[in-house]
């Protein structure tokens, strides 16, 4: 690039700039976003804060039940209350929830050990503010999602028609300029106007959440924010160039404005919705109850016919038993991998049609840096069943430990020392590596890439041809 078409283009940057700065949609847009941010950051740190206090609570009661269980004197006892005890596993909250809530407020807080979920008790629920489920605490992925796309659209809708209105584009182009540099110039200094304030505001939100303590950031949460930062900018520049595009198309403000509106109706609230319905009605699944019926009649056929060969007391009938129960259980993992395979085809159906909007790419790619989008959902699961399994396992090993002894009036503990607190099952769930995260993210970082590539594109061909008279 020369020189003379280098400093051609500073100028029209520094007068966007300038233009933009000294507009009073400037102020309200900086105002608004540092608003937003920051008091979602704060309200958010403050919910996280909570979650982690229960989160210690819980670890700090399953304490105590097993301390009052190790102090019990009698070793029958003890064995009895080991037994018949719930130790249930704590699931601490994700840090960058923060940002992207996703699925965290969705999942249990608590996972029992005896094969069901816990959550908050209902006298908890009437204890509390009921609004704080009906009003949501909008998250750094909903303002930006939500208003940071539209202020993007408001920000440039009338950049190139506005000025043809005002005559000042016809007076622009009159002097040579190249049209390529004009628009050029147009977005970079229209971009650096609305992204400047939202930086801001994003320093700010993150210097209020490491200094207050409202989430303890590892190394890696750190990258991890600075990520969803920059995805954010991203899907800024998507919409700020989908506004220039739209500028670009048309004549009038007016006419600019009311179709930025109409875009971004159907992009931000009508596809990703219409979404999971059309998957639903093409790749139908049956729901959940079904297959646990089917199941339950499994398992009623097997008991019957176990019942029966019993009853018959016949040599051989002990392998038939097990054949049955093995068959049964064949059927049973049968049907959970039929289901597992629908819905999981129906998931990916759903998501890539939401993909035709940048909302979702965008929605995808932070949820699965912050670690709560579906992966949460399928860490959780596979940690659920880790930690049933383990429990079952280990209540299984005391009985066939050999210390026990089943008598009428109970089990007699032979050894007074059976008990071992280190070996009781812990509920963990493991998280995702941030290369994982990033690698599993960047189909959706492309995606907003094109987009922004494409309008930009569009843009540049419509304003070559464009009509300043």
């Amino acid at each position: 690039f020369s020189s003379e078409w280098t400093m051609l283009l500073l100028r029209i940057i520094r007068k966007e700039v300038l233009h933009n700065v000294l507009s009073f949609r400037f102020a309200v847009t900086y105002a608004l976003l540092f608003i937003l941010v920051v008091v979602s950051m704060f309200l958010m740190g403050s919910q996280h804060r909570t979650k982690v206090d229960e989160y210690i609570r819980a670890e700090g009661q399953l304490t105590t039940k097993i301390d009052e269980i190790m102090n019990t004197p009698d070793a029958n006892e003890q064995f009895q209350k080991v037994i018949q005890a719930d130790l249930p596993g704590a699931r601490a909250p994700r840090p960058l929830s923060v940002l992207a809530r996703g699925l965290e407020g969705s999942l249990p807080t608590q996972v029992s050990s005896r094969n069901r979920f816990v959550t908050r008790s209902s006298d908890d629920r009437l204890g509390r503010n009921v609004l704080y489920d009906v009003f949501q605490t909008p998250d750094f992925a909903y303002v930006v999602n939500i208003v940071l796309s539209l202020l993007a659209l408001l920000f440039v809708f009338d950049s190139i028609c506005g000025e043809k209105e005002r005559g000042t584009l016809k007076v622009l182009l009159s002097n040579s300029v190249p049209r390529d540099t004009v628009l050029l110039g147009k977005w970079v200094g229209g971009y650096l106007s609305i992204s400047a304030p939202f930086a801001v505001a994003v320093v700010g939100g993150f210097v209020y959440l490491s200094l207050s303590g409202a989430m303890q950031l590892q190394p890696d949460d750190v990258i991890r924010f600075a990520a969803i930062s920059l995805i954010s900018l991203l899907y800024i520049a998507v919409f700020f160039s989908l506004g220039l595009f739209i500028s670009t198309a048309t004549h009038r403000g007016s006419t600019a404005l009311l179709l930025s509106l109409l875009v971004w109706i159907v992009w931000i609230l009508v596809v990703p919705n219409l979404a999971p319905i059309t998957a639903r009605l093409v790749a139908p699944v049956p729901s959940r109850q079904v297959i646990d019926a089917e199941q339950q009649a499994i398992d009623r056929e097997a008991q019957l016919l176990q019942e029966s060969i019993r009853k018959r007391k016949v040599y051989g009938d002990q392998e038939e038993s097990e054949r049955i129960q093995q068959d049964a259980e064949r059927k049973r993992r049968k049907l959970d991998q039929f289901y597992n395979d629908r819905m999981t085809r129906q998931v990916s159906f759903s998501q890539g049609l939401a993909r035709l909007s940048p909302s979702a790419s965008y929605l995808f790619a932070v949820t699965r840096l912050a670690g709560t989008g579906p992966i949460l959902f399928d860490r959780f699961r596979d940690a659920h069943d880790r930690f049933q399994e383990a429990q079952n396992d280990w209540r299984d090993d005391l009985f066939r430990s050999g210390n026990v002894e089943f008598t009428r009036t109970g089990p007699q503990v032979k050894d007074k020392d059976w008990f071992d607190p280190d070996s009781i099952p812990r509920f963990q769930m493991y998280s995702e590596a941030t290369r994982a995260a990033i690698d599993a993210a960047m189909f959706d970082i492309l995606l907003l890439v094109v987009f922004a590539v494409l309008f930009f594109m569009l843009s540049f061909a419509f304003f070559l041809r464009y009509d300043v008279t």
